[in-house]
């Protein structure tokens, strides 16, 4: 009996090792919880319209060779998963906050172990001998670097060349350029001659955020000669989240094409998304993405400001827009006390969402991707396509466009 006991305990005691052993072999020495390389880009889907296509730009940003807050690098990298097709990296041609941080950090490597005392291209604070500090970099390599990145990642982005002309901003405000060969030809102690820099490049010139420290986007004295002057070939009805209305009204008039930008000087994550819309952009009406084509369509006006979910525009784009982006469907006809309604229904094909308005009162949101049913009242005993106010859409002088649906066969 002691010899089997025995035995079993051998056996026990075999079996256990043997488990521990294996349970041992099991634990792996890294255990990923997920697959980090994996970024998912935000596919922000937009109708043709009038046999263009719609890309989605971001005219104006900053990066730390400025007073931005990232490297052109992440830039690139954001702009792509944040959706877009379009960037324009434009750093400040005149002030660079981070290069008296960064020349601080290479002190000790410097000869005198001192670092560079620090000056604005164009300042009111000028040298010690009266001279202008002039430009102190290669803004070039600014935009080389991105570039660089670009290639590297194979992203099918679009990368425009530009710079923020940065002057005083009660009087003369500021300026972004477009399309430039060399940003640090452009530079000129005389803001208008910069301007003219940049039309000698074949760039354009968009006046940016007209409110901007002003109180008011009416033109200052500078301001209207340089219009006069025909300096100013777009305008920037919107900075980040803020939109001005009266710019509409002098773009129609003065014929100059409308954009709506971040400004971003932080990362755009903690900026937009948190807040369940896209990042402010221009959509851009083009046959191509490329950078001929796309500027020949801001030439031509075909653009629509997005900030916040609104849409901000000439009035024939925003309604050729919504038109394209929504599917009007007869659902036939019901009878109430006499009185015959026809049924429509509304089908978002599109990313965005839109605020419709019938009536004095009735109105209805319209999400991305799905459908709702609306009854209008026949009159006169004739059947027309619905008709709606957009109340998430801005034109000239302040008002919503009046939109009539076809109704789709």
């Amino acid at each position: 009996m002691k010899k089997i006991l025995l035995i079993l305990c051998f056996a026990t005691i075999g079996v256990f090792g043997v488990y521990a052993q294996k349970t041992e072999k099991k634990i792996p020495d890294t255990h990923s919880t997920c697959n980090e390389q994996r970024y998912r880009r935000t596919e922000i889907i937009l109708p043709q319209v009038n046999g263009y296509n719609c890309y989605k730009a971001d005219l104006h940003v900053h990066t730390i060779y400025s007073d931005g807050d990232v490297t052109p690098r992440q830039r690139v990298h954001e702009a792509w998963y944040d959706g877009l097709d379009i960037i324009a990296i434009t750093d400040h041609l005149e002030s660079r906050k981070y290069e008296k941080f960064m020349l601080k950090a290479h002190a000790p490597y410097n000869p005198d172990g001192k670092a560079y005392k620090y000056h604005h291209a164009g300042s009111v604070r000028l040298m010690k001998d009266g001279t202008d500090a002039g430009i102190r970099c290669d803004f070039n390599a600014t935009f080389a670097e991105a570039e660089n990145y670009l290639k590297t990642t194979g992203f099918p982005l679009l990368l425009i060349k530009g710079s923020e002309i940065s002057r005083n901003p009660f009087e003369m405000g500021h300026f972004n350029a477009l399309f430039l060969k060399d940003v640090n030809a452009i530079y000129n102690i005389d803001a208008k001659e910069t301007l003219r820099n940049v039309h000698k490049q074949g760039g354009l010139v968009i006046h940016n955020h007209p409110g901007y420290r002003r109180n008011t986007t009416d033109k200052s004295e500078w301001q209207a000669e340089v219009y006069a002057e025909k300096l100013f070939d777009g305008v920037e009805i919107v900075n980040g989240t803020k939109f001005y209305p009266k710019m509409i009204r002098r773009c129609v008039e003065e014929n100059l094409f409308m954009i709506g930008a971040t400004d971003t000087h932080r990362p755009t994550s903690g900026q937009f998304k948190d807040f369940g819309f896209f990042r402010t952009m221009t959509i851009i009406f083009a046959k191509e993405n490329t950078e001929e084509t796309i500027k020949e369509a801001l030439l031509q006006r075909r653009t629509i400001a997005y900030s916040g979910g609104e849409l901000m525009g000439e009035e024939k784009w925003l309604t050729d827009f919504i038109k394209a982006a929504v599917v009007c469907k007869d659902m036939g006809v019901s009878k109430k006390k006499g009185s015959t309604y026809h049924k429509y229904a509304l089908i978002n094909k599109s990313s965005i969402s839109y605020s419709l308005r019938w009536g004095k009162a009735v109105s209805c949101k319209l999400d991305p991707f799905e459908s709702v049913v609306v009854e209008m009242l026949e009159k006169d005993g004739v059947k027309r396509g619905p008709s709606f106010t957009v109340e998430n859409m801005w034109h000239i002088d302040y008002q919503h466009p009046q939109v009539t649906f076809p109704i789709s066969k």
